[in-house]
């Protein structure tokens, strides 16, 4: 069977259709690349959000494991944990819109 293109027209109408933006050639390359660049270059981005969810946890961690845990270095061993595993999600995930603006 020869291949007339028609397949692909179909998927990219049926894409633009889902994602809201109108059908035309480039409308589905030019919205794949948008959010790659969100928030990268904001005051509130990737980074200041790690830093804050980093110390909120580590501090809350640390607090939790001082009162409940009271074996050696186990309050500082859990904040610093949940500091590191926070800042690296936080990083990962990226700032929630409210946190931008």
């Amino acid at each position: 069977m020869p291949h007339d293109g028609g397949m692909s027209d179909d998927i990219e109408r049926l894409l633009a259709e889902v994602s809201g933006t109108p059908s035309g050639s480039g409308a589905v390359e030019k919205n794949a690349a948008s959010p790659a660049k969100r928030g990268s270059d904001k005051p509130g981005g990737r980074l200041a959000f790690a830093i804050v969810m980093a110390l909120a946890f580590g501090v809350i961690a640390f607090v939790i494991g001082w009162l409940f845990t009271p074996f050696v270095l186990s309050g500082t061993s859990l904040g610093l944990g949940a500091a590191v595993g926070s800042f690296i999600t936080a990083l990962i995930a990226g700032p929630p819109r409210w946190f931008s603006s």
